[in-house]
């Protein structure tokens, strides 16, 4: 049992996309530690937190499932693909034809809005660590691992909602508090929750 889970840790710590992420936390934080110290820097961390927070619900409602698929037709393909076969690893995290371009933006895009490469950098290690959270979250909603806390498990099970019970809900992967106040956390149809729990 031990060894599979090494194995499965193995998986998702050593696969490209897990690490361009975690290379670029690194480079984030030693951004951060060389330029000038700021104390705005502790409220730009959080900042980062929140941004990748909306960033995930907003992705996932609108341009993997909604109006802004067009816009983006292959990141659309390509999360079809994960709903047709979740268990594929392929398909499970996001692509770094996509992480690359976007991090690299939203790094120049703070360090221009808030003049400032310390602050700027300071906000990309908070996306960084909560893009990591994400793909890891994700990983084991999908993979045969029971999450150690009651938040981890019933975290698991709501994003199986997503995928067993109705897919125009439940977007929220790591929080469910932006379908709850935008009105995707109830769906309508779908079997019921037994049923995620027999898939899980």
């Amino acid at each position: 049992m031990k060894s599979k889970k090494r194995l499965l840790l193995k998986e998702f710590a050593t696969d490209s996309r897990v690490l361009f992420i975690s290379f670029m936390l690194v480079v984030y934080t030693a951004v951060t530690v060389i330029t000038p110290y700021s104390p705005l820097m502790w409220i730009a961390l959080p900042g980062g937190l929140l941004v990748f927070f909306i960033t995930e619900y907003v992705s996932h409602r609108y341009i993997l499932h909604g109006w802004l698929s067009k816009m983006m037709p292959k990141a659309h393909e390509g999360h079809d693909k994960h709903h047709e076969n979740p268990q594929d690893f392929e398909n499970m995290l996001t692509p770094n034809t996509y992480n690359v371009p976007v991090h690299l933006l939203f790094w120049v895009i703070f360090c221009l809005a808030l003049q400032s490469i310390h602050l700027g950098s300071a906000l990309m290690v908070g996306v960084a660590l909560y893009h990591l959270l994400y793909e890891w979250v994700h990983y084991v909603s999908h993979r045969p691992i029971t999450p150690r806390t009651r938040w981890g498990k019933w975290m698991k099970k709501y994003h199986l909602l997503h995928h067993f019970k109705d897919e125009k809900y439940y977007f929220g992967v790591t929080n469910p508090a932006l379908d709850m106040m935008l009105g995707t956390d109830q769906s309508p149809a779908g079997p019921s929750e037994k049923t995620i729990a027999a898939k899980d």
